[in-house]
Order: structure tokens, then sequence, then C-alpha cells
């Protein structure tokens, strides 16, 4: 049976990637409104074949990330299920199976959770029907992680790497420190289910590329090896359904690790800077490339210490990026050999501030940030070369305004985000200067005050819908992507599964949209161009679009 750590982590790591390929808002409604008679059905499919005694739900808004549900119900006999007294709104079907997971059909389903999702945009008292989720059974790897001298590892945590056919990697390693079936237990046994058929290839320690600086660092990384050549690691490949064992790991005893410890001052009157930001870097061996890194804050006499160092070369810097202040302080390298680290002491100076205020066209500054409170403006420098992290941020301000600090003299790019992750994701239009358009790349050699930040955003709405030509597809994966005529940046939304999108909080003026599409099945024949189109929005308007997508045969195939 699934734990609640379980369900819970695997709940949310879908929705991780939903919210990266939605920005649909939720409709709210107030006051009494009438029954509403919306349903979506359709038939769940197990292995080709109709699945009773499914249970589904219709979760409400962009995500999967909460166990309470619109509407359930239970497939019966025929594999047919039927999710009624829904008002309009964006939902995610999701079949609620353990040991099931979604049927791949363009590559596997590497971030899903178990069961099978799919978003309906829902119309008022619309009926949605033939909406099928297919399922197959889940693969397992399982196996056990040992000392040198045999001796069980406990609580340690399994990364899974998937592979393509040639063996190179396909995403990001795949783990969880919160997921249980991810941990060994006291025997030092794992069991790693609902994943979908692939070639895998199973690790277990420290990743001094991936997992940077961490405290509790153990063990040093190792695989599962080749049966037949134990110098290489080894291939897990599964099917549908299949129990692979004895993934065995044998870990060895990472080398001792030291303590980092040190002082912020100000370098003009030598006072310790309190609650200054520490970031901490590991360097690359053969280059200024550095592995993810980790921030923390000085005590009340501006000094830091921190453990869990192994030896290898590292970077620190103080910022006030994360924290109230303005300073800087220039980056200090140091190598960890066989010994503590004491006595460095990281000198700051006044940082360059950048101040402005930030709109929108068509709505003023109260109804924004009354729409958008709490935004952040970001300044990042580009790190490339492997130059030391040079940033600022700073939250916008009821009347519009903001100020960001600490900034080392250099070229930046600004950008607006939501302080808290969200489904809202404004771009920015243009940026000012006393009425004159500036280049987004800031090259900052002073401070620069009187920055009129200009984003997209607005009540204006495009619903569209993308049908098909010669031929239906049954499955498929595409977005819309849309940019403002002279804007900077651009966004996205996805597709729903009937060939539906809706994209909200749009600025008035002209928009470009470009359908995405990134599989089909079938898979047609001959390749398929991007479709575009311009649509003029206005605030407070809806606006329709569609894009025909024709996959008749070509003569010659072309």
């Amino acid at each position: 049976m699934t734990t609640q750590p379980n369900f819970l982590y695997r709940v949310c790591q879908a929705a991780t990637l939903l919210i990266l390929w939605s920005t649909i808002a939720s409709p709210q409604t107030t006051g009494a409104q009438p029954q509403p008679q919306g349903s979506i059905s359709g038939q769940i499919i197990i292995d080709g074949k109709p699945a009773a005694g499914i249970p589904v739900a219709a979760i409400e808004g962009q995500t999967v990330n909460r166990r309470d549900a619109r509407a359930r119900a239970v497939s019966d006999v025929e594999g047919r299920y039927r999710l009624s007294g829904l008002p309009a709104g964006q939902y995610q079907l999701w079949t609620l199976t353990p040991a099931l997971v979604a049927e791949p059909f363009a590559g596997p389903n590497y971030f899903s959770s178990s069961g099978v999702s799919k978003s309906i945009l829902l119309g008022a008292d619309e009926e949605v029907k033939d909406v099928n989720l297919r399922l197959i059974r889940g693969a397992v790897i399982t196996g056990r992680v040992t000392t040198s001298d045999n001796k069980p590892v406990v609580d340690e945590r399994i990364k899974l790497q998937l592979l393509d056919a040639n063996g190179n990697p396909r995403f990001g390693a795949l783990y969880s420190s919160y997921d249980q079936m991810f941990q060994t237990d006291d025997r030092g046994i794992y069991r790693i289910f609902d994943l979908p058929p692939g070639r895998y290839r199973v690790s277990a320690g420290f990743d001094p590329t991936s997992d940077g600086v961490i405290r509790s660092r153990r063990y040093e990384l190792a695989s599962y090896l080749d049966p037949t050549d134990q110098t290489k690691a080894g291939i897990v490949e599964l099917q549908e359904g299949d129990e692979v064992q004895n993934i065995d790991i044998r870990l060895k005893a990472a080398s001792p690790t030291y303590t980092v410890s040190g002082l912020v001052t100000d370098n003009e009157t030598g006072l310790p800077i309190m609650k200054a930001g520490v970031y901490f870097e590991r360097l690359q061996k053969e280059s200024n490339q550095s592995s993810p890194g980790m921030i923390l804050q000085t005590d009340d006499r501006g000094e830091f210490t921190y453990g869990g160092f192994p030896p290898g070369r590292y970077r620190l810097s103080a910022s006030s990026e994360y924290y109230s202040g303005n300073f800087y302080g220039d980056p200090i390298e140091f190598e960890v050999t066989d010994k503590d680290i004491t006595g460095i002491q990281i000198k700051t100076v006044p940082g360059l501030t950048v101040t402005g205020y930030l709109s929108a066209e068509g709505l003023s500054t109260k109804d924004l940030m009354t729409l958008l409170p709490n935004m952040i403006v970001l300044a990042n420098a580009d790190n490339a070369n492997g130059q030391a992290r040079n940033a600022g941020r700073a939250i916008v301000s009821a009347d519009g305004r903001f100020q960001i600090g600490g900034l080392r003299p250099g070229a930046f790019s600004l950008y607006v985000s939501p302080q808290r992750p969200g489904t809202i994701h404004p771009v920015i239009n243009r940026i000012e200067r006393e009425g004159v358009a500036i280049n987004h790349k800031l090259d900052l050699k002073e401070s620069l005050n009187g920055l009129h930040v200009v984003i997209d955003y607005g009540t204006g709405v495009i619903r569209g819908t993308v049908k098909f030509e010669g031929a239906v597809p049954t499955e498929s994966v595409m977005f819309v992507r849309y940019t403002r005529e002279g804007a900077r940046d651009g966004n996205s939304v996805p597709v729903d599964a009937r060939g539906h999108f809706m994209i909200t909080n749009l600025a008035p003026g002209p928009f470009e949209l470009t359908l995405i599409i990134s599989a089909l099945m079938p898979r047609p024949a001959q390749g398929i161009g991007l479709p575009k189109q311009i649509l003029n929005v206005t605030n407070g308007a809806a606006v329709d679009a569609t894009f025909v997508v024709d996959l008749a045969p070509k003569p010659g195939g072309q």
C-alpha cells in the first residue's frame, strides 16, 4: 500500500511540471449561483482493455497538488466513468491508481505520479465526452545498499537516471529526500515502483556535481555495476510490469569533511555586518564552473560557520541579495585539504542600486498591484565562464516602486516574478527611462534611477482550439506560445486533451501565437510546420483563435 508521504510526494512531483506548463487562472464566482451541470466522461483502459473499479477524480485548477476534488467516480464494468456537477473552469482528471502509470506514447512519462492525468477546459454546463484515460502496470526496481564490509546502509536515498537508447542521460537524476520508497530501510533494502518502461542507471551516495555543498555526507557516489563488467555502471531495462530485483549497490565511506568559518565586515569601518548573506559554491577541478550552491546568514557578530566540506575547491561571497542591506563582497576562493578553514574575512563595499516603478498598459497602479501583490523585480548578471554570482531583488511596493541594492558593476537583465510560485507569469514588454526605451541589458557602472518597467499584464483573454484535417491523433502534447508585439519575452500555455487552450491576463495589443506540437500519436508521415497567427487583444474582452493542422498525406511523402 502506498504510504501517505509516498502519495503526497508523487502528487507534488506531478504538480511541479504542470505548474511550469500552465498559466491559466481558475475562474472564481461570488454570490448565489445555480447548480452547475457540467460533466466529463470517458473510459478507463488498462493494457488496451476496459477496466472496472478504477477511481478517478476531477481536481479544479491547473495542478493535482491537492487531495480534495470537485467530483469523484469509479469506472463501471465497461470501464466508463462520469464526473458531474462541475462548474466552468479548468480540471485535471486523475486516476487514483498506485502501481499503475500513464501509457507512454512519446517516450516514458518520467515525471508523472502514479495514475494518469489529463487537462480539460470545461465551459458552463458543458458535457465533455470520450476523455479516455489509458494506463499500464508500473515497473519496480528493488535492491540492497551495503557498505564495503556488507553492513546495511540505512536511510540512504536512491537516485535513478533515465537513459536514452545510447545510454546517455535524458533528464536530471530522479530522487527524493521525502518519499520513503527512495530511501533504504533498516535492512538497507529499497523498492521503487510506479516506474514507466525505460532504461535506468541506479546510484546512491554523494554526487559533487549535482549535490553541491550539503551536510551529512556519509558515502561516496556509487552505482549499480554491470554484472558482466564490474568496472562500469550497469543499465537496468524495464518493461511494463517488470520487477527487477537484486539491483544492489556497495558504498564506500566518504572522505572526512571539514568546517569553514569566517567574518563579514564593512571594508571602510571594519565593523561586522550582521545577518549578511554568505553564498557557498563548490568549484569543479579543471575550471571555475560551480556546482549548485547554498546561502546562509552571518550571526549578530557578523560571523559564519558551516561544516560538511569534503576536500575540494570552493568560493565564498557576501551579498545582500536575499537579505536586507546594500553591499557586496568580492568572492574568495579557497581549497579544503585535510583540516578546517578558519579566519576567512570577506570585506564588503556599498553596492550599486537600481530604482524604478512597475506598470502595465491599460491598468492603474492600484489595480495592477491589487491583481499582482508582492511582485519581485530581479536583476541577474550573466554569470557565464565561471564568474561569481551577481544578482539582486526587491519586492514591489503598493505604489509600484522598487529599489534593488547590493549590485556589483556589470551587465544585468531585469525580470519580474511572483513572490511565491504560482500560475501567473508576467513578462516585461519594455524598459524606459525618462520616456526613452533602453536596452533590457543594463550595463551598470553606477547606480541607475528612474527606470520604468512596463509588463504585459491585463484582463484580456484568448480562447482557442486546435483542429486536425486529414487525420485525428489519439494522443498529443501541444503548447501555444504567445508574445505581445514588440515585447522582450513570451510565454506559453498547454493545449488540453480536447485541443482547447485559454490564455488569460493579457495586456491590450497585438499578440503573435505559435502552435508548438511536441508529440502526436500516431506519428504523422511528414513534418509539421509551426502554425502562427496574430490577434488583437483588448482589456475585458475574449478573442477566439483556431489553429488548423493538416495531417493529410502529401504527394511524395513531403
